[in-house]
This record gives C-alpha cells, structure tokens and sequence, in this order.
C-alpha cells in the first residue's frame, strides 16, 4: 500500500508539469477529497485520469473503485447468470438459438471426445483431420477453452493443405500434423476442452490498425428499469504486432471511438501511469480520425444481444467486423470497471441511469 502510495506522488508531481494538468497539491487535495467522498484511492485517481483540468469536480465524485463497481453488478446482473458468458458452450448455443451471427462452428474438442458442428463424432484419431479435408472452405481455424477468458489459451492456425491436412501455428508458422497440434497447443485438450471456430476475416477497415489480431469493438449497452435500452459506449480494442488477440492484459490497449460520428480518436494503454497516443506503438500507423464501418448494425446487433440475456441489465459486448458485417465474439456480464477509462467519463454518467426509473 505505501508503495501504490509512493507511486501515486511521483505519478502527481509529473502530471503537475504537464500543461494539462492540476498543480501537485491540488492533486494531493483532490485525492484525499475523493477517499473521504466516495472510496476512490489514489491509484483510481490516476487510473482515470482525474488530474486533468478539464474534468469537473462533480465528474470525478461519479467514479468509482472496483467494490463499488461489483456491487453494482451484482444489482444490475445476478451473479447467478453470469455463468451464460463465462462458458462458451453456453454463449453460443444461445446465439445461436437466436440466429444472431457470431464465429462459425466447426467443432467441439474434449479429452472424453469429440464431436463436429453438424453433430457427427469425431472422437476417434484423425477425425478433427478428416473432417477439415471435407471442409476445403475452411482456410484458418481458431481454438478457443471453453470457460477460458481475456484471451487465456486462445490458439490459431492456418490450415495447409498439401500432402494431406497440416496445420501451421499463427504468428509463428510452426508447422505440425492436425493430431501433434492438438497435442502440443492444446495440451491434449487435458486441462481444458475446447471449441473450434472458423477463424474470421476482418473488415480492412480494422485491419488496418494491426493486422495480426482481430481487433474486436467493445460495446457496453444497457436496459433501464422500465425496459428502455441504449448504448452506453463504444470503443476500439487493438494488439500489439503479432498478437493475435486484442486483449489489454496481452499488451492491446483502448483506442477511443466518438459514437456519434465512429471515429477513432485517442487511444490508452492499460498502464494508467501512460499517456494518450495516437500511432501504434508497433507500427506507427496512425489510427487518428478513421471511420468505423457498421454503425448502425452495431447498434441494432447490441441490442437484440441485450434482448435475449434473461435477468440481464448491463452487459459488454466484443464485435468483430467482417466484410459482411458485425459479428459477435463474445458477451461479458462483469466487463472491467477500467473501460470507463477509455470511454473518458465517469460510471455514474454511464451507468447510473440503469438504476433510476425513467
């Protein structure tokens, strides 16, 4: 604790010195202010930002720390449901029930057996390889473990078809048989079981910010009392070079996108100690002012998701783009409380209002 404190002062005598900054003692005040008031540490004042002159007092009162945050959940979501995105098997059967379009299916994969989309076994050795010759539509694969999540033990590889069926391990292009990949990547599907999907070819519009992960647009739609639904926020999740998810934990960060307009406007690292940015620290492609495709399907696409989750307030959605259009990746009962960073306003302008009859 002394140390997070520590940090936090050096954090405040920096951001002092920076033109849009408060002084360092106003910060010192503001956060002791907001320890008293609302619960909010040090580490949450910088976290989001509230050093910055700009942010009304009355702005920075509706943040809130992560127990708040929960118990809030708790009230909006209850736990009891929230299992419906924890586990994938469930999430997409329920998509699916509801014809909304998410990744395809092309198989099950577990240690007691296995089975394909249209039903058929696959347990026996080389099933999941005679199923892929059969599926010569099928170009990339991605393994994803059912109760996995933030990108955990999420694999893909390039189907190559020559001298049978082979599959190459994505970024590295490591090359094995369908049977050692499972073995290897997979662990022999030991620890987990996993579900197979084919893997989605991303809209150009997307690409163009790394192309190495599907960067995936999250959403965070609500439903007030009375029944009323909107979208809260949206913004860009994006990877780093050669990754292949766009998860924050993974080193991607928030990219932020005006919901009026769908364009991109700054993005934020996870670390809270980072400043604003506008190129990929990778790359150097700026993502600045790029127009976002699918604006309106997005929104339509959220709420009929929103529609179908049962005891189900708040919910935050992960959208990939394809050519066609949205496509769902996953839905998060409990999204983290830190999107309100890259989101730039506070979870009592976002959310309070799910509380409050209309």
């Amino acid at each position: 604790m002394i140390r997070s404190l520590i940090e936090s002062l050096k954090l405040s005598w920096h951001r002092s010195k920076e033109p849009e900054g408060v002084s360092f003692f106003r910060q010192i005040g503001e956060m002791t202010a907001l320890v008293c008031c609302s619960g909010l540490g040090p580490g949450n004042y910088h976290k989001y930002r509230l050093w910055q002159k700009d942010i009304p007092w009355s702005e920075k009162l509706g943040y809130w720390h992560d127990q708040k945050y929960y118990q809030f959940l708790d009230r909006v979501n209850p736990y009891s449901y929230r299992i419906m995105a924890r586990n994938k098997v469930l999430a997409k059967a329920l998509l699916r029930f509801y014809s909304i379009p998410d990744a395809e299916y092309v198989a099950y994969l577990s240690s007691r057996g296995g089975h394909a989309g249209d039903g058929r076994d696959i347990t026996r050795l080389g099933g999941l390889e005679a199923l892929l010759a059969e599926r010569t539509d099928l170009t990339r694969l991605c393994f994803k473990p059912v109760e996995g999540s933030g990108g955990d033990g999420f694999v893909a590889a390039e189907i190559i078809r020559k001298d049978g069926i082979q599959l190459s391990n994505l970024p590295d292009g490591e090359l094995c048989s369908v049977s050692d990949y499972v073995e290897k990547r997979l662990n022999g599907c030991a620890t987990s079981d996993y579900i197979v999907e084919a893997y989605l070819s991303q809209h150009p519009a997307l690409a163009i910010f790394n192309p190495s992960s599907v960067n995936t647009l999250r959403v965070w739609v609500g439903r007030s009392p009375s029944g009323r639904v909107e979208v809260v926020g949206t913004f860009l999740r994006v990877g780093k070079a050669e990754s292949l998810v766009d998860n924050l934990f993974a080193g991607g960060f928030g990219l932020n996108v005006d919901f009026d307009t769908f364009r991109t406007q700054w993005a934020l690292p996870y670390d809270s100690g980072g400043q604003p940015f506008q190129a990929h620290p990778d790359s150097g492609v700026d993502m600045s002012d790029r127009q976002l495709p699918f604006r309106s399907e997005v929104i339509d696409l959220s709420k009929r998701v929103l529609d179908i989750l049962p005891s189900t307030q708040f919910v935050g959605l992960d959208i990939a783009f394809t050519p066609d259009g949205p496509v769902i990746i996953e839905f998060n009962l409990a999204p983290m409380a830190s999107g309100a960073r890259v989101l730039g306003r506070s979870h009592t302008a976002l959310l309070g209002w799910l509380e409050m009859q209309d």
